[in-house]
């Protein structure tokens, strides 16, 4: 018979973290208000399912929406102290992860490279800040992850729209053995009544209602297009917009390093309308990857707008910069957007926003991470800084930024791939790129 130790956690829970730590069912939604402390409960939550999970070698995976997070943050340094106060814990600074001491592992990282997760296993997986999450990263890499050993998925975060999280949320709550927590600062008494005051005086309504009421209808804090594109579903600019073939497409890219490359497809009509027809994100592959993603689609391409990195040249591509790799490629015409101050950048973006038309399901994951592009806040002042928060929705931004720079730069003015007259366009009136 093995021998069970008991292993006291140097935790000391607030009250509204306790059902959150016991809660037993297999699918929870938490959606927690800003500094309420939810993070450090979900790692307490996932070091207690570790060293008690009854399966051999159980793991816990506890994932945020970039690994570097772990460190800027802090949350890495609490779960090395945690660890030093449970006997026989091993700490794997390499590999951001802990080796508890019935074999079991607590195991921390990032969604910002999905694939890096494909094939393990889990018998818990917690998503931190769930609405900067890959919207394919659930059901393609962390369900496979969890099936052999029936595990738990815990997805929690601060609402950012109407969002990946709010939708888990909906579903949990209507599904029998799910749990579905909304916890606003009313509920979890972790703020005084000084530091709401503060934060009411510092916020925008809008932003208060989001950060502090967990509200799903409030524009993100902070978020550059968030009223804007709340005003295009409003009227009905969010649908069905279909490809006009009597125009060009054009493409808007931010290209990633070590993370993710994004890529938009528009047109715009005689009259001055963009239609933005998808969005596309990926990380982890070559760019023949996204030669082919592009070339694939059944469009006339007018330009490629891509960012002034694209110059640079890379010894795995023979010394040739990557606009040369990707001519090789057929990928043409290239146009070098320059580099360009972020706030002009999101500023050409919003002033196009209330002439914008999306396809709602091509563009799903592309608005999804617009109304979540905000700016930072500056913990230490109590204000919004003028700089942007580089997370989950970066990548999306920077690429409509640098179509719409691109686009709208005279010199780049392109005139339609085709000799064909485009129909006349009315809003609402069934016209040939925009569906019922």
């Amino acid at each position: 018979m093995s021998h069970i130790q008991r292993v006291i956690l140097p935790f000391a829970p607030r009250v509204w973290q306790m059902p959150l730590i016991n809660d037993t069912n297999p699918r929870i939604v938490a959606v927690v208000h800003r500094r309420a402390g939810k993070s450090t409960g979900l790692m307490w939550r996932g070091l207690k399912r570790g060293l008690t999970e009854r399966k051999p070698l159980p793991r816990v995976v506890h994932i945020l929406p970039y690994g570097v997070m772990w460190k800027r943050t802090g949350l890495w340094d609490q779960v090395m102290r945690a660890a030093d106060a449970i006997p026989g814990a091993v700490i794997r600074k390499s590999d951001a992860a802990i080796r508890l001491p019935n074999g079991g592992l607590y195991q921390c990282g990032g969604a910002d490279n999905p694939d890096s997760w494909r094939g393990g296993y889990a018998d818990e997986v917690i998503i931190d800040e769930f609405d900067d999450t890959p919207i394919s990263m659930v059901p393609l890499v962390i369900e496979p992850m969890l099936a052999d050993r029936d595990g738990t998925l815990v997805r929690s975060g601060t609402p950012k729209g109407r969002g990946l999280l709010q939708a888990a949320y909906d579903r949990a709550r209507a599904t029998p053995g799910y749990s579905a927590y909304l916890l606003d600062y009313t509920k979890t008494g972790a703020l005084s009544a000084a530091a709401i005051a503060r934060l009411k005086q510092e916020m925008t309504e809008e932003e208060f209602a989001q950060e502090l009421e967990c509200s799903f209808e409030a524009p993100n804090s902070g978020s550059y297009y968030g009223k804007l594109l709340g005003a295009a579903d409003t009227e009905g600019r969010i649908c069905r917009v279909l490809y006009d073939p009597a125009l060009p497409v054009h493409t808007g890219w931010d290209l990633g390093m070590d993370d993710s490359t994004g890529i938009w497809w528009f047109q715009i009509s005689p009259r001055g309308e963009w239609r933005w027809l998808e969005y596309y994100e990926h990380s982890g592959v070559g760019l023949d990857h996204y030669a082919k993603i592009v070339s694939e689609k059944p469009y006339v391409y007018g330009k490629h707008y891509m960012p002034h990195d694209v110059e640079v040249r890379e010894l795995t591509m023979g010394g040739r910069s990557r606009r040369q790799y990707l001519l090789g490629l057929g990928l043409r015409p290239i146009q070098v957007v320059p580099a360009a101050n972020p706030a002009d950048r999101v500023q050409a973006v919003r002033s196009v926003l209330p002439k914008s038309w999306f396809d709602a399901t091509g563009c799903a994951a592309g608005l999804a991470k617009l109304r979540g592009y905000r700016r930072q806040w500056n913990e230490k002042m109590g204000v919004w800084s003028n700089d942007a928060v580089h997370d989950g929705a970066s990548h999306c931004a920077d690429a409509a930024g640098t179509g719409v720079q691109g686009a709208k730069d005279p010199q780049n003015a392109a005139p339609p791939a085709t000799p064909a007259k485009p129909a006349p366009w009315r809003p609402g009136g069934g016209s040939s790129w925009m569906g019922a």
